[in-house]
């Protein structure tokens, strides 16, 4: 690992125990985990229905599995669907969610 990946992980980490919340995440590929996200609630209006789309950030080393679209996540008492996952070189990902009506 280089320098610039450590600096990057360790502030992703920092940022997550500073703002981030438990969600679970429940893989297709097998597993349910809690993990820490930095959870954006209604992040972009959208052009086709439902209109609106969330989105948590989190470290790609705390997931059972690599994030996959269907995968499902639960922040609080509401389940959101994976339906775009933006990853960085840093080991972070960018999940985009729908709501589960």
């Amino acid at each position: 690992m280089d320098q610039w990946e450590h600096l990057t992980g360790t502030l992703n980490a920092g940022v997550l125990d500073a703002f981030g919340r438990v969600v679970t995440l429940h893989s297709q590929a097998g597993g349910t985990v809690d993990i820490r996200a930095i959870f954006q609630p209604a992040r972009e209006a959208e052009d086709s229905a439902p209109g609106v789309y969330s989105v948590i950030f989190v470290r790609l080393a705390d997931l059972p599995a690599p994030p996959a679209r269907g995968d499902a996540v639960d922040i609080g008492e509401v389940r959101y669907k994976v339906f775009d996952i933006e990853a960085d070189t840093s080991g972070a990902a960018v999940l985009r969610l729908r709501k589960v009506q």
